[in-house]
């Protein structure tokens, strides 16, 4: 009964694993869960967990252990994700280029190619935006200095 649980348990984990699918079976006995799909069902829950740095160190693993395996594209993928990730506190908009631009590489043709195209481009219009955003910053303050300047000349200091 209690392998039974446990088979059960890790079968309902990789189903809720999102970002990592692989062959989920049922949980008979006789039938074993992968072991990739128990893996990405673990880097999933660490982060759902908000343990962003674990979880991407998980998913390499994965990528590393099952190089040209649908494991390893999901796993790039949720990679992208996380450093893009509303929770997120240390965002990395470049590192989750980097990986949706893996991803496109490697897997062009995969179910989720067109997601990732649209979180590149739009990493890229953030990207865009905060250069200019420091661009325009660095102007403000050569044009506020330029004014104290002014009107220090102005009243004879």
């Amino acid at each position: 009964m209690k392998h039974y649980i446990s088979i059960s348990m890790l079968t309902l984990m990789a189903y809720f694993a999102g970002g990592c699918t692989g062959l989920l079976i049922g949980g008979r006995e006789d039938q074993k869960v992968p072991v990739p799909t128990i893996k990405c069902a673990e880097a999933k829950k660490l982060l759902e967990d908000h343990k962003y740095p674990e979880s991407v160190a998980a998913f390499q693993k994965i990528i590393e252990e099952y190089p040209k395996s649908d494991w390893a594209a999901n796993s790039i993928y949720s990679i992208a994700t996380a450093y893009v990730s509303v929770e997120n506190p240390h965002k990395d908009y470049a590192q989750a280029l980097i990986h949706f631009e893996d991803f496109l590489n490697r897997y062009p043709q995969h179910e989720r190619a067109a997601d990732a195209r649209n979180w590149r481009q739009a990493i890229k219009v953030i990207l865009d935006s905060k250069k200019e955003n420091e661009r325009l910053l660095k102007n403000i303050e050569k044009l506020k200095q330029l004014d104290m300047r002014q009107e220090q000349k102005r009243l004879g200091k």
